[in-house]
């Protein structure tokens, strides 16, 4: 009776990545079902998967005619293999089709695209069949959402681990019976989710193991060579501004979006430095951004994506985001965290409700907002004592998995 893990690419996979090898490594029989990008990052991080191309309806003959349809577009080359994609789109569809119909299921894809898929009963069907002792996904929708959903349904125990806050999703995360226990971030997120009618006992505080690699020891010292190789004085204070994506409109809502947001804020960060020579600035865009790099101008330098994120963090002082997830990160590394307001995704990542930042109202009021920063009351994890009883977020995560097996009579000691 395997573990089945089920999480899409970034982020998702990054979270429970770390869950499976700790899984593996105790003995536990693990299935990961790997989404989309999510299988070439197992893949480098030596974590065996399998994709929706492996599940055991993808040889249908409809299935296949399906995926090969809705993929006939896809560019050649991508992350995911082609015979993965029509995998999944087929299935998918096929499912759309089974529970709507063909003309509803057409005119659903053609509103939401992908938004559309949820394949709770291929998901019951897989898990009948394969008869997992444990069910766990992130917050995603789609696929690891049905997955959950299939779970709750057929009384397999089972884990939402929530990589943020899930604005969004907890509207269906607190469904009643969605998953026996959801794993949070931090204490703030986990009253959010009480308050939203969720049970108190099933919510439990984990963190995320993504972030984990933050508060290393080797990571930090790795930040502070990286701020000398650069040249970055002690006197200064190092600003990173980490960009994002501001599409026009909202993935979830209708929500409209201002492409410029992130522009205003780079622009009025550099107006910031020109005028202040003990500040200087350092710009990363979001890997999806298509932005040329102003150069030119002193004491404003680019980070290419290249550049290991967790060691740049530990060289600047303070980090400058609207939404970003490196804003979160840069919390866990110690740094002060300054959240500009206007970006359609605020509601969504409230880092300062969150206790994760200092909310700055608009962009024109980044000045005002560095020149106020304390620095000296910012605490860093290498000011803290060591605690070598605490538990790190995958050992906490993988208690949890053990306790539930344990209350169902299938735990397997490693």
């Amino acid at each position: 009776m395997p573990v089945v893990l089920v999480a899409y690419g970034g982020g998702h996979v990054a979270m429970l990545a770390p869950v499976a090898r700790s899984l593996l490594q105790r003995g536990h029989a693990v299935v990961f079902l790997a989404l989309t990008t999510a299988g070439a990052y197992l893949e480098r991080v030596g974590i065996p998967c399998i994709g929706y191309r492996h599940l055991p309806e993808a040889g249908r003959t409809e299935v296949a005619e399906w995926g090969r349809q809705l993929t006939r577009e896809l560019a050649p080359g991508g992350a995911v293999p082609l015979e993965e994609s029509i995998a999944y789109m087929g299935l998918n569809y096929r499912e759309l089709v089974e529970e709507h119909g063909p003309e509803d299921a057409a005119r659903l894809f053609a509103e939401k695209g992908r938004q559309a898929f949820c394949p709770v009963a291929m998901f019951k069907r897989w898990f009948a069949e394969l008869r997992p002792s444990l069910v766990m996904a992130t917050n995603s929708p789609r696929s690891e959402q049905a997955a959950l959903q299939a779970a709750g349904e057929l009384g397999i125990a089972s884990i939402c681990a929530v990589d943020l806050f899930a604005m969004q999703e907890i509207q269906w995360i607190r469904t009643p019976g969605y998953a026996s226990r959801i794993c949070v971030l931090n204490e703030q997120v986990r009253d959010m989710f009480v308050a939203q009618g969720c049970r108190a006992d099933s919510v439990v505080v984990t963190g995320n193991p993504a972030f984990e690699r933050l508060q290393q020891p080797e990571v930090r010292e790795a930040g502070r060579a990286l701020r000398a190789a650069k040249g970055w004085g002690t006197a200064e204070t190092v600003v990173l501004w980490a960009s994002q994506v501001e599409p026009e409109r909202h993935p979830f809502t209708a929500l409209a979006g201002d492409p410029t947001f992130p522009r205003r804020i780079e622009a009025s960060l550099r107006e910031f430095v020109s005028a202040h020579e003990q500040y200087r600035l350092v710009v990363r865009y979001h890997p999806s951004e298509r932005v040329e790099f102003q150069a030119g101008q002193g004491r404003v330098e680019l980070s290419p994506s290249s550049e290991d994120l967790a060691t740049l963090l530990h060289a600047v002082d303070v980090v400058v985001v609207a939404t970003s997830t490196v804003g979160l990160e840069a919390c866990l590394a110690g740094r002060a965290v300054l959240s500009v307001k206007g970006s359609m995704f605020t509601p969504d990542a409230p880092y300062g409700q969150m206790g994760i930042a200092t909310e700055v109202a608009s962009a024109e009021l980044l000045g005002q907002a560095l020149s106020s920063i304390d620095l000296q009351a910012v605490v860093r994890p290498d000011e803290l004592p060591e605690r070598s009883e605490q538990l790190s977020p995958t050992e906490k995560l993988v208690a949890v998995i053990d306790a539930l097996l344990e209350a169902d009579g299938v735990l397997r000691q490693g």
